[in-house]
């Protein structure tokens, strides 16, 4: 069984649970906080991708992890809250590459496809010729343009990621960071979009070094890989998106079959366009790509994993104050692993260590605590949801949810952009709207006589990053329950391989965990319910 594997796969080090006699506060440790991130960050368990074995080993590690720390199963005896997502996915035997020169003349390659726009895996058929468009770059800044005098329509376009390099591969010739970023091809959309190609394949350039999608772009491939949804039922198809053609990321070999035989190579073309920095664009003739691509779709089970502690007085223990947090990550692809230290080990080690804190209080809080470690987050908060619609409290007296989402990190060098706002040594982002000012003023409080300065600056439902509906908190603000999220930021090691434990600040993280308690304890232990004078479904209502 897989509880088994995991108690005899455990570190070391990881200090399972051990009664201690300091005060609850002080149970707040950034030894524990490390050896629990170490282990659900660790290589066994793949980057916790849902639907994977993997999220099944970090679920029994935290419900066996809640069970050594004493709190009672929060569903009927269980820790486990299953439900049911259905997953599609491409079909590996029956999508493929066509690379077409004439009737008895096909070359077949069974090969991944990534498809950005729309997003995720999809039945169908493109067919048509091949029109080799350099970097997909229209760049009046540098007079640049890859689309001038291009016939585009209804041909199949060829570009290749990032933008004109030096020789050595090291720099890019355009001075705007964003042409090298992992991302590049945001700032092509807008203008290939509206190109009226059927299709838009990307190949990773030579001079990056990659020679697959998987390679260069980890992360965004474990998304791409799948759709997941609560509902079975196909959504209906967007008509404005139908008439957009369709982005592609795709490996070089179908790239170098395609230019087989037309005296270039990426490399040589690449070589041209970067030193001469002028376009160079053609039709690949005497050949066509037909490219198909079938999916499967599979229902699988993921689990929440829910423990609590009861309150102490007889009528209030009947409210619940939540303390969430996402356990899963996005696995990884290929051979690169993301491993999900800080997104969101770090969250789920501090679920832990408060959980920790409340059972060593002598004398309960009035009102019970719920410790609530959701799945499904990466694909769509869909474990909140599913908690939310089923829920194991009533909602009506779930007094309010503090999540804790990436709290490890200190701001680096490279978090210099407005897309990864970090805090530093001694502050940590709080997430919140104007529901309710009660709550505020207790978070208030606690951050006048704590270490750790709470930063709004993220917050609200029209800041342009958007963490007001990014995590699980969302599902509560829309039942009109009262939140508050938490983060340390979003550093450029995000969804990629570099979010290890190495560099995770234990001893930051610790203060905010136990400001993260503090804020809980006074939720949970006042006789007064934390008023909503603000709900959210009388947003935009004139209220």
């Amino acid at each position: 069984m897989i509880f088994s594997a995991v108690l005899i796969l455990l570190p070391a080090p990881v200090k399972l649970f051990s009664q201690k006699s300091r005060s609850p506060e002080n149970t707040i440790t950034s030894a524990d906080l490390k050896n629990y991130v170490t282990f659900l960050s660790s290589p066994l368990l793949k980057g916790r991708m849902n639907g994977e074995p993997e999220l099944d080993i970090a679920a029994e590690f935290i419900a066996s992890q809640a069970g050594l720390i004493g709190l009672k199963p929060a569903n009927n005896g269980s820790f486990f809250q299953p439900y049911t997502v259905y997953r599609k996915s491409f079909d590996p035997d029956k999508t493929m590459f066509q690379i077409i020169r004439g009737e008895k003349d096909t070359t077949t390659l069974h090969l991944p496809v990534f498809q950005i726009l729309p997003t995720g895996p999809a039945d169908f058929v493109i067919e048509g010729e091949v029109v080799f468009a350099g970097y997909g770059i229209k760049a009046d800044k540098y007079k640049y343009n890859d689309l001038l005098d291009l016939k585009a329509e209804g041909k199949i376009l060829l570009i290749m990621d990032r933008a004109p390099m030096t020789a050595d591969g090291k720099a890019c010739q355009f001075t705007e960071p964003g042409w090298v970023s992992s991302m590049s091809f945001q700032m092509k959309l807008t203008t290939l979009i509206y190109s009226k190609a059927k299709a838009i394949l990307i190949v990773s350039d030579p001079k990056s070094g990659f020679r697959s999608f998987e390679e260069s772009h980890s992360g965004l491939a474990g998304y791409l890989k799948i759709s997941v949804s609560l509902n079975p039922t196909q959504e209906k198809a967007n008509p404005f998106m139908a008439a957009m053609p369709k982005v592609i990321f795709i490996s070089s070999a179908v790239a170098d079959e395609l230019l087989k035989g037309s005296g270039q190579s990426l490399e040589s073309l690449q070589n041209t366009i970067d030193s001469t920095l002028t376009p160079h664009t053609f039709e690949i003739t005497g050949k066509k790509l037909r490219l198909t691509e079938v999916t499967r779709t599979e229902e699988k089970t993921l689990n929440n994993v829910a423990g609590y502690i009861e309150g102490s007085d007889p009528v209030l223990k009947n409210e619940v104050v939540v303390f969430s947090g996402h356990y899963d990550h996005i696995g990884g692809s290929g051979t690169k692993i993301n491993a999900g230290a800080d997104d969101n080990a770090s969250g789920s080690a501090a679920l832990l260590s408060i959980a920790e804190a409340f059972q060593n209080m002598k004398k309960k809080p009035l009102r019970s605590t719920l410790f609530l470690w959701v799945s499904g987050e990466e694909i769509g908060l869909f474990g909140s949801q599913s908690y939310v619609d089923h829920p194991l409290f009533p909602l009506e007296k779930t007094v309010a949810d503090l999540n804790i989402d990436m709290i490890g990190r200190v701001k680096e060098p490279a978090d210099s952009t407005s897309e990864t706002p970090m805090t530093g040594p001694n502050s940590l982002f709080v997430i919140a709207d104007s529901q309710s000012k009660d709550l505020l003023s207790i978070a208030g409080k606690v951050d006048k006589r704590n270490p750790v300065d709470f930063d709004y600056s993220l917050s609200g439902k029209n800041h342009p990053l958007q963490l007001f509906s990014r995590s699980d908190h969302y599902n509560f603000v829309r039942k009109d329950i009262p939140i508050l999220s938490f983060t340390t930021g979003i550093h450029s090691d995000y969804h990629t391989p570099r979010d290890i434990v190495d560099k995770i600040d234990f001893e930051k993280m610790k203060m905010a965990t136990r400001s993260i308690y503090e804020i809980g304890l006074e939720i949970a232990g006042r006789k007064t319910r934390v008023a909503v004078d603000n709900p959210f479904t009388t947003w935009g209502k004139g209220k």
